[in-house]
This record gives structure tokens, C-alpha cells and sequence, in this order.
């Protein structure tokens, strides 16, 4: 390890060699602008983005002030003045093409500056910063992170493109506290605050992955990725009580831009993706966004490819200044392989080669998912807002596995069995409307939001198996080739979902910087499977958060939160009731601060999180082979968790967290897991990222950086008896950029596990017979056009 932490340190300490400030642009053309009205900071970094041009001020001076929206032939000078009318402040261009805000009142002076060198809004194409000062997630308003009194993470594009990240997961391992899940290759499921999460949300709006077999969330469209840590049923419904994941699309902008990028790596991997914007009108009111991707690669492993056809075309239109609509389309089809790993032998995983398949050439999945909607959006007056989204997501699919079951007592014979589907069809329809308003009393400011949302679900399909499939020795395999269906085990499966809910809450901000957050939420949930059988509960659920702001770059905060838990997917009783939905309550308190006028930030956070009614295969495998569960009882996770995001210095970005988890299984039915930890949860974990643009003339474009994920021991399934030891998984990056006229140019080379460290990422959770593979190293370039 002790090279570990050496090449570590290096890479932390290797930018303050060479930071340097860069130069800014000028430029005195009229440019077309279409700014929509939004906080001062914000707009005068977008007109330093599309302008060229370099402004300066003191952050602490714009803060809280808020931009008219801009429209109309302006050059940059003329542009700032129509940004700062009514403000109290004034540009002054101090040399062609660098502005610097100052007070109207007083002389031209120097201040106190941030430089914005072409240093775009985080929602810019261009954007290299990790930092995101606001979020909605938390709260459905857009607050700063600095007010919100729960700990939310943020990954922006900018981390994603220097990773090369094409999936959720490797984009989630710059999260503090989300960790692999339990599932199956070619699917993503996650860990967050040592509890699985089963679904993940697209703008706010609810979509399941636990039923569908679609692969891998596609992530070309994405902006960001908002990860709300603790339970969020408050607002967003039935959920895991770890936490979310908010999917962020990227939206259509005036100022046009295109993107063609081709990436290539190991085990034949080939990914093309397009990325399109611009104006549809003379006045940029309709404007438009598209993305496309097609990936198709191979993998270490034996019998594994995927491939996937993607596109996303965004359609807004900006009716007026108080009115927007948009509509929008997802489509994705394609096949991958599903793939189960290593069973244990001992308290670890089996010592077989890590290219060894022991399922079958057969084992895939096919899919065609389409999703579609539309959001609206309305303001009466400057403080009520109204906005209403609508979704409707439709999957096909089909599959043909062969699942290991259990390793036999000689250790090297794998029993298996067959399963597969045929006519699935999953639909889900989604809508919530939210209601924002701005009012004072006595002195006191509340923002209020009041909303109701409505998910509908349905998934039905004909199981099928064969529970005497050959088994294979796992040193010698011989594949039988055959998916051999056993047609009586055929059965039909229907589950319907129709949940509902309303909630009320209240951001009042207190004198002296208190700021409190109360609010609550009714739920009506009903379940109802295939038998005709139901399970209908409803539920009151509390939220409050209170944080103290002494100084601007400084926060306090603690709350409580209940959660009306997960419904159990897939889950029923040996009466064939659907189980009872699980519960939760968190306590958590942190501190958050920011430094370098806010262009670095911090969170620690402290957290205690208790989760009841949590289902598990029944204890009779034949049970548990016919999805009938037991309730284990209770676990309790506590933790402490650590980010920090941003900029050191100019050109040198830092992403970094560290998590400790106590988890323990508080109340269970089987006394072999009492006490035990949850599966694939370490109990210390941590990832550092950084990279370094070069800022002198010399070595412009050229950027380096690099990182390390680490992972701590953990249990493979509830009874603890086996273990997949800890690792560290060394990454590194280089880019070269460069202007021609209009358009840049490019070039990236990622290299993914530097060291080829042999590792299992996670655990199949419920049996010893499904381990998963780490990926060995992995190299990936890419060539990447923008103009």
C-alpha cells in the first residue's frame, strides 16, 4: 500500500507546480442573447462564457441579487449593463474585453475579484467546474446547497467527461455512501447509506429499475447527477430510506452547439455519441436539444457483450417570460449479457480465473424501452410559480439466464437452474404538480410549496424455468450450450401499483441565518398481483431540518426525517399476500463551508438511520426459488460520510469523499444474522479525483489528473459467512484540447485500474453462489469535436 499512497500524494500534489491564472478574451460584437431571468451570478458567468470576455467581482457583492432575463442584439459591455439595471451596480471595462462590477455609487475601484476567464454556468457544454452551487432535489425549489439542512452530493457532466464515465455506478463513486448493490451483471443497482435503493428518478419524476432489464442507465443526455442522501419519501413517495438518485438532463439552449465524439477501448469497446443544440426561431423561443448514442463492447469475461441504440430529442418552448413548455422522448434498444461472477468457497470468493463464466453462451437479456413526456411551467407573479410534469415509460423485454443456486459440499460442483421470461411488458405512468410561492410575515420569509404526484406501474410477463438444469464443476466447465425450459414450471405474473400522495412543505428563513425546513406528506399506496390479492396502506410521514448560517461560508445543520418505505418489489408471504411496505426514521447532523469565494466546498455529515419490515428469500430454498419471502426485522446504520468538490486553484479540480458505516441487523427471525452486518456495505470506504488544466501559454489544453477508489472488507450476505476483501483501484487521465476556428478539438486517454487489481465489487447479498468481477485494466480513448 505504501506505493499506493505515494503515487497518491503525488497526484494531489502535482498542480500547485503549475498553477497558473490564464489570460481572458475580448471581444466588442453584438452578440444574439436569450438569458432567462436567474441569480446575478449565474448570468454574468454565461455572458463571460459566450462572449470571450473575463469579468470581475466581488462574490460576496452579487449574492442574492437577481438577473432580469436578456434578450435582443447586445454587445458584451451593453449586455452587462441590462444584467445590472436596478442593481445598484455598474461594469467598467478596465482593458478591451475584461469587466470589472463595482458599486454605481462609488468611484471605479479595485476590489476584491473572482475572474470568470470563459468560465461557463455548470449547465454550460463547455463547463469544467466540479463545483454546483444549487440543487432542486432536496427541496423541489432551487436552493443553495449552503441552506439546505440534508446532505446532497452533486456529480456534474465536467467529472464525468475527465472519468470517461459511461455508467451510473462509475459516475456514483464520487459519492460519498453509495456503493454497489445487490443484482446481477448488466444491471445497475446501488447501495446508499448501506440500504439498496431500487429506483432512480429523472427530473424529479419516478422510474423503477428493479422489474425492467434494460442494462445500464444511459448517461449521454445527462447534466448532472444529484444524490440525495436519507429518506425522501416526503416528496418524492415510496423510496428506499438510504437515499436518491436524481438523473439531470441536459436542456436546450439558445447559444447553438454540436458535439460528435468517438470513444474506443479494451475488449473491443466502440461508443458514438452526438450532442446538438441551438435555436428552432429568429428569436430563440423554440429551442431545441438532441442526443444520441450507440455503444456496443466486449468484456473480460467469457460469453459477455452488450450492445444499445439511444436517442433523446428535447423540444422547449418559451411561450413568454412567465411561461415554458417542454416535451421530451427517450428511446433505447438494444441486448447485453447477464452475468453472475464466482460463487465462495470458504469465507471467500472462489480462486478461479476472472475470465471463467459458469453460466451459459445464452445467458441475455433483450429490451426496447421507450419514455416520454412533457413539463410546464407558469409564474402568476414574482413569488407564485406553478409547474406540472407528466411521464408515461414503456419496456418490452425478454430474457434467458442460467442463475447458480448453491456450490455443493465437494466445493466444486455449481448447482443452477434456468429462468427467463417471455411477453414482458412493463408501463409506468407518472405525474406530479408543484405549487412554489415567495411570502413574508412579521418579518419572517417562507417559501412555500405545496404538490401532489400519482405513479401508476405495471408489470406483467410468463415466467419460466426449469429448476433441473446440469450443474458444472467450476474448475473444469463444460457448457451445455441449451436453454432447456421446463413448461410446467410456466407461470403467469402480474403486478400493479397505484400510488398517490400529497405534500405541504415551508423554507422559512429566521433572523440570524436560521433557516428551518418543516414539512409532511400523506401516501395512499396500493399493491395488487396476479392472484387478485392487495395490499393498500397509507401513511402520514414528518420531515424537519433546521441549519444556522453564522457566516456565509459556514453552515450548521441537523434533522429528522420518517420515511413510507419500498413496497418490497417482487416480494409476497407463503399466504400470497404482498409484505407489508418497509419504514424508516434518520437523524443527521453535518456542517457545510465553502472556501475561495465559494469555489471549493465541504460536507460532513453525521447520520443515524434505522429501516423496519425488511424482506429476505425465505429460509427454505425451495420457498425462496418461488419468490416467497420472510420480514428479517430491523437494521440500523450509522455513519459518518466526508466531500468536499471544487477548485484549489485555477485550472487544478478536486472531487473526494470517505465513508465509515456501522450497520447492524437489529431484529431478525434467523439468530445467525443477529448482530451481522449488511451484505456488501464496508464499513470504511473512500475515492479521490483530481485533475489539472494547464494554464500558461506553453501548455495550453493539456490536462492531467487522476484518482483511486478504495473499499474496505465486506460481508457477502446476512448470515457474514464470507467476506470480499477490500481494494484500491488506481485511475489516471491526459486530454489535449485545441482550438480550430470555430471548433475544438479533443483528444483523452483513461486509464482504469492502473495496477490491475483483482477485486469483487459486490455480492449477489442473499446466497454464496453469485460474487461479482471487478474489471481488470481497461484502457479508453477518445476523440471528441465541439463547435
Amino acid at each position: 500500500m505504501q506505493h499506493y499512497l505515494s503515487i497518491m500524494i503525488l497526484i494531489l500534489l502535482l498542480p500547485v507546480a503549475h498553477a497558473q491564472t490564464g489570460a481572458a478574451g475580448s471581444t466588442s460584437t453584438a452578440i444574439n442573447w436569450h438569458l432567462s431571468a436567474q441569480p446575478l451570478s449565474t448570468a454574468l458567468q454565461q455572458l463571460a462564457e459566450h462572449s470571450n470576455t473575463s469579468i470581475m467581482f466581488d462574490a460576496a457583492t452579487v449574492r442574492n441579487i437577481q438577473a432580469p432575463s436578456l434578450r435582443g442584439q447586445y454587445t458584451p459591455l451593453e449586455a452587462l449593463k441590462k444584467l445590472l439595471s436596478g442593481s445598484g451596480l455598474q461594469a467598467e471595462e478596465t482593458v478591451p474585453g475584461r469587466f470589472s462590477i463595482v458599486q454605481a455609487a462609488t468611484t471605479v475601484q479595485q476590489l476584491p475579484e473572482m475572474t470568470v476567464t470563459g468560465a461557463p454556468d455548470p449547465d454550460s457544454p463547455y463547463s469544467t467546474q466540479y463545483k454546483v452551487p444549487d440543487t432542486t432535489t432536496a427541496t423541489r425549489t432551487k436552493t443553495p446547497i449552503m441552506e439546505t439542512p440534508m446532505s446532497i452530493q452533486v456529480v456534474p457532466k465536467s467529472v464525468m467527461n475527465d472519468q470517461q464515465a459511461i455508467t451510473l455506478e462509475q459516475s456514483l463513486r464520487n459519492v460519498s455512501g453509495v456503493f454497489h448493490g445487490i443484482g446481477q451483471g448488466g444491471v445497475e443497482f446501488l447501495n446508499i447509506r448501506g440500504f439498496q435503493t431500487w429506483d432512480y428518478y429523472r427530473n424529479g419524476v419516478r422510474f423503477t429499475s428493479a422489474q425492467t432489464q434494460t442494462g445500464y442507465r444511459e448517461v449521454a443526455n445527462l447534466e448532472r447527477i444529484e444524490v440525495l442522501k436519507g429518506p425522501a419519501s416526503i416528496l418524492y413517495g415510496r423510496i428506499e430510506p438510504g437515499g436518491m438518485v436524481n438523473l439531470v438532463p441536459k436542456t436546450p439552449q439558445a447559444t447553438p452547439y454540436y458535439s460528435l465524439q468517438q470513444q474506443f477501448g479494451s475488449y473491443n469497446l466502440f461508443r458514438t455519441t452526438l450532442d446538438a443544440t441551438g435555436g428552432l426561431n429568429q428569436d430563440s423561443s423554440l429551442l431545441y436539444r438532441l442526443n444520441f448514442a450507440y455503444e456496443d463492447k466486449g468484456s473480460f469475461r467469457e460469453f459477455v457483450d452488450n450492445h444499445h441504440f439511444f436517442v433523446a430529442p428535447v423540444l422547449q418552448w418559451q411561450i413568454s417570460d412567465r411561461t415554458q413548455i417542454t416535451a421530451e422522448m427517450e428511446y433505447k434498444t438494444g441486448k447485453y449479457s447477464v452475468d453472475y461472477g464466482f460463487p465462495a468457497i470458504g469465507n471467500r470468493p472462489a480462486n478461479l480465473p476472472i475470465n471463467r463464466q459458469l453460466g451459459e453462451s445464452f445467458n441475455s437479456a433483450k429490451f426496447d424501452e421507450i419514455t416520454a413526456g412533457f413539463h410546464w411551467s407558469h409564474a402568476f407573479n414574482d413569488n407564485w410559480e406553478i409547474k406540472h410534469r407528466f411521464y408515461l415509460q414503456r419496456t418490452d423485454e425478454g430474457d434467458d439466464v442460467v442463475i447458480p443456486s448453491a456450490l455443493r459440499t465437494d466445493n466444486r460442483t455449481l448447482d443452477r437452474f434456468y429462468a427467463g421470461f417471455r411477453n414482458a411488458k412493463v408501463d409506468t405512468y407518472t405525474t406530479n404538480m408543484d405549487l412554489t410561492g415567495h411570502v413574508e410575515t412579521f418579518g419572517t420569509q417562507h417559501t412555500l410549496l405545496m404538490g401532489g404526484d400519482y405513479y401508476n406501474f405495471r408489470n406483467r410477463r410468463l415466467m419460466i424455468s426449469n429448476f433441473d438444469f446440469p450443474s458444472i464443476d467450476i474448475f473444469n466447465p463444460v457448457h451445455s450450450g441449451t436453454a432447456i425450459r421446463d413448461s410446467a414450471n410456466d407461470s403467469p405474473y402480474d403486478r400493479r401499483d397505484d400510488w398517490f400522495g400529497l405534500y405541504f412543505q415551508d423554507q422559512i428563513k429566521l433572523p440570524y441565518n436560521v433557516h428551518v425546513l418543516a414539512g409532511f406528506r400523506y401516501d395512499n399506496a396500493e399493491i395488487k398481483n396476479i392472484s387478485g390479492r392487495k395490499s393498500a396502506q397509507d401513511k402520514i410521514s414528518p420531515r424537519v431540518g433546521v441549519l444556522w448560517q453564522p457566516i456565509p461560508a459556514l453552515s450548521f445543520y441537523g434533522n429528522y426525517i420518517e420515511n413510507f418505505g419500498a413496497p418490497n418489489l417482487g416480494t409476497s408471504g407463503l399466504d400470497g399476500q404482498p409484505l407489508p411496505a418497509e419504514t424508516a426514521q434518520q437523524w443527521e447532523a453535518g456542517i457545510k463551508t465553502e472556501f475561495f469565494d465559494g469555489r471549493f466546498s465541504a460536507t460532513l455529515a453525521w447520520f443515524q438511520l434505522t429501516k423496519q419490515n425488511i424482506a429476505t428469500p425465505h429460509p427454505d430454498p425451495q420457498l425462496a426459488l418461488q419468490r416467497i419471502s420472510v420480514l428479517t426485522g430491523e437494521a440500523r446504520n450509522q455513519g459518518v460520510e466526508f466531500d468536499i468538490t471544487g477548485e484549489l486553484l485555477p485550472g487544478w479540480q478536486l472531487i473526494a469523499n470517505y465513508t465509515y458505516i456501522d450497520s447492524e441487523i437489529t431484529k431478525t427471525n434467523n439468530n445467525m444474522q443477529l448482530g451481522n452486518r449488511f451484505p456488501n456495505v464496508p464499513e470504511h470506504a473512500g475515492n479521490i479525483w483530481t485533475t489539472y488544466a494547464f494554464q500558461n501559454e506553453t501548455l495550453r489544453g493539456l490536462k492531467i489528473g487522476g484518482g483511486v477508489t478504495l473499499r474496505g472488507k465486506r460481508e457477502g450476505n446476512p448470515e457474514n459467512d464470507f467476506q470480499m476483501p477490500g481494494y484500491a483501484v488506481f485511475n489516471l487521465m491526459t486530454s489535449y484540447a485545441m482550438k480550430m476556428g470555430k471548433t475544438r478539438v479533443t483528444a483523452q486517454l483513461n486509464v482504469n485500474n492502473l495496477f490491475n487489481e483483482e477485486y469483487f465489487p459486490g455480492s449477489g447479498g442473499f446466497n454464496r453462489a453469485r460474487i461479482f468481477v471487478g474489471t481488470p485494466r481497461v484502457f479508453l480513448g477518445s476523440l471528441r469535436v465541439e463547435y
